[in-house]
């Protein structure tokens, strides 16, 4: 979903509110969430201490979440084509659970897992320079002073997932 996002790679919005000054696309701004969601994430675990490690995972689609339920526009329209594809709650939370409780750690930290495995995510999503920026600006916005990236843990230095090319 993150591919369709959007970020100003000079002046990321984190907070969402550039949208209040231009065309609002309920899917677009999903899709943008997601995108710095991950790029957050990202830079989180490059600077995590050892040990520790940070994951985005995608649940798919969801039955019963607000996302079907709250949708407005074409988002509501189209809602009914994706139920029969929703999974059930419990089916969602696997990658969850296995991110928290595997041992050892699932490889690469900081990567985005969807049914249990690293997946690709889109090619800005990969940016280590905006990763660094959305999230030393979401810790200025939070008030709280962001760690330092380790010098081994420098832009270049954090593995892709495979690839889920053929």
């Amino acid at each position: 979903m993150e591919k369709r996002g959007k970020v100003d790679t000079g002046d990321p919005d984190v907070t969402g509110r550039s949208w209040q000054t231009r065309f609002y696309h309920q899917i677009n701004v999903y899709a943008s969430s997601k995108l710095v969601s991950l790029l957050a994430t990202r830079e989180l675990a490059r600077r995590l201490p050892d040990g520790m490690s940070a994951y985005n995972a995608d649940p798919g689609t969801v039955k019963g979440t607000a996302i079907n339920s709250n949708a407005g526009g074409l988002m509501r329209l189209t809602a009914p084509l994706f139920k029969p594809f929703a999974v059930a709650p419990d089916t969602g939370v696997r990658t969850v659970v296995r991110l928290a409780t595997a041992a050892p750690a699932p490889r690469p930290n900081g990567g985005f897992f969807s049914k249990s495995r690293p997946t690709t995510p889109s090619r800005p999503a990969q940016d280590d320079d905006l990763a660094g920026t959305v999230y030393d600006r979401t810790a200025h916005l939070l008030g709280v002073e962001p760690p330092r990236r380790p010098p081994d843990r420098q832009p270049g230095a954090f593995p892709s997932p495979p690839s889920n090319s053929p």
